[in-house]
């Protein structure tokens, strides 16, 4: 049986984009129940008092949250709210669905309920897809070779997913007010939280109104506007793709957890070692070295994408190869050492024995002059 889908639509004063959507979805031919849900940004007529939307919005549920700002994410977490589908497909308020657009994108959720699909959405007078998008779905083969990198690709107004999934993975975050981002930081925690990524071809939905890259005539508008969702995203997706080396966030990419490990000087090696990546490390206790650094703490790991637990010494000497090898694995070395990411650990992977050289890894052993360690003699 097809599973009840729950189509919720962020809308913003576009009454001639929201009546083609839901018409659009009227002609779908989904064989199970497809409820509609227009969660509105706060519009300064709300669409249930827009008279040329009230015929179209028969049997649509419809909600408000007041006018912040843009906050598409907050509205696709208003409707969500209040949806009973099985699955979630959400859909722009000027995103208009295709014939067969809710089978082709919700066959993926009923085989797997960890499926994020996304459709094709064509925009513009020319209905052309935005060429680093038909890149993308080209590399990846329509993400069936999706890595964790690929949340760049998942695009809000064409995307379903369970319901299940996306209350597992908290919704989108509220967070978000302006233009763009929310999007790629729920895919982020998704592929973590061991999402199979779907691109569906014939999941497809015109949006009249140009993509961004040709939307904005003044360059300095659009670099500004783009900026300010770049610096939304850093402070969220700790991916080194994603933020500068050298800064330091609220959150970091990878912990450390280490023991107090009796050679002396080996302690101070190890933990600068692992500071030099975009990393925190948690010890029994903070050595003095350290005693200023906020990277540094006491206490368990918060969340970070990859875990390194050490039972030995072992210094970070090719951040490189550890990065390409220990991302979406879990590793465990002869010494106990374990080396986890989050989405090996929400799909329970099996633990693959490894050496710490493979992971770029180096033993510290013995006591540690650390005079000669730090001027490199």
């Amino acid at each position: 049986m097809w599973p009840d889908v729950s189509v919720i639509i962020p809308y913003y004063d576009n009454p001639a984009g929201l009546r083609a959507v839901l018409a659009a979805l009227r002609a779908q031919d989904y064989p199970a129940r497809v409820e509609i849900i227009v969660a509105d940004d706060g519009s300064p007529t709300p669409p249930e008092q827009e008279p040329s939307l009230v015929d179209a919005l028969t049997d649509v549920i419809t909600l408000r949250q007041d006018d912040l700002g843009f906050r598409a994410a907050a509205a696709r977490n208003l409707g969500a709210s209040v949806a009973t589908g099985e699955v979630y497909a959400f859909l722009d308020g000027d995103t208009i669905p295709q014939p067969g657009y809710l089978t082709a994108a919700v066959a993926h959720v009923q085989r797997n309920r960890r499926a994020v699909v996304v459709g094709t959405r064509l925009t513009g007078p020319d209905l052309a897809e935005p060429g680093w998008l038909t890149q993308a779905w080209a590399d990846t083969d329509d993400l069936a070779r999706a890595d964790s990198t690929s949340w760049r690709y998942i695009i809000s107004a064409v995307l379903t997913c369970s319901a299940n999934f996306f209350h597992h993975i908290g919704g989108f975050d509220a967070g978000f007010v302006g233009y763009g981002g929310e999007d790629w930081e729920f895919g982020w925690r998704a592929w973590n939280a061991g999402a199979e990524f779907v691109h569906e071809p014939g999941a497809l939905a015109h949006h009249p109104e140009a993509d961004f890259g040709a939307r904005h005539c003044d360059e300095d508008e659009e670099v500004r506007v783009k900026n300010a969702e770049t610096l939304a995203l850093a402070g969220r997706i700790t991916h080194p793709i994603a933020r500068p080396a050298g800064v330091v966030f609220g959150t970091a990419d990878v912990a450390v957890v280490v023991p107090d490990f009796a050679d002396p000087g080996a302690l101070e090696v190890v933990i600068s070692s692992w500071l030099r990546v975009d990393a925190r490390v948690y010890a029994p206790a903070r050595p003095a070295l350290f005693r200023a650094d906020p990277r540094v703490h006491t206490g368990r790991p918060a969340g970070e994408r990859l875990r390194v637990t050490l039972a030995s010494p072992w210094a970070l000497a090719d951040a490189e190869a550890f990065y390409r090898r220990a991302t979406d694995r879990f590793f465990v070395l002869p010494d106990g050492t374990e080396v986890a990411s989050a989405r090996a650990l929400s799909l329970t992977s099996p633990r693959t024995r490894t050496s710490g050289a493979w992971l770029g890894l180096s033993p510290v052993e013995g006591p540690q002059r650390l005079e000669r360690i730090f001027a490199g003699w």
